[in-house]
């Protein structure tokens, strides 16, 4: 009751509320949310490493059999792969600094 009253009178006096810090404590199942976001974070790559493959086969199979809207199409998978590997890889860099600004 006390803190809240020192909160609201910081937030009056125009000092604003002190920072906060999440914290894990008391919360179920806690620990196991790192381990299912890297699980979830090491499959994604997988599958984003299988369709850059995929589509470099399909871009060499297309490019022997005179196919160029299925070169096409593998140089999009392609781009679209790599662009998913870049951003799983940068989610947690770029939500850590996110969270550094606020």
């Amino acid at each position: 009751m006390i803190q809240t009253v020192h909160h609201a009178v910081l937030l009056a006096a125009g000092g604003g509320l002190p920072p906060v810090t999440p914290s894990s404590t008391g919360l179920p199942l806690a620990s196991g949310v790192g381990t299912i976001l890297g699980w979830l974070m090491w499959g994604a790559l997988i599958l984003c490493g299988g369709g850059a493959i995929l589509s470099g086969g399909v871009m060499a199979f297309a490019n022997h059999s005179s196919r160029p809207d299925l070169s096409v199409r593998a140089k999009t998978g392609m781009l679209w792969a790599l662009g998913g590997a870049f951003l799983i890889g940068v989610a947690i860099p770029l939500v850590n600094a996110f969270y550094g600004i606020a």
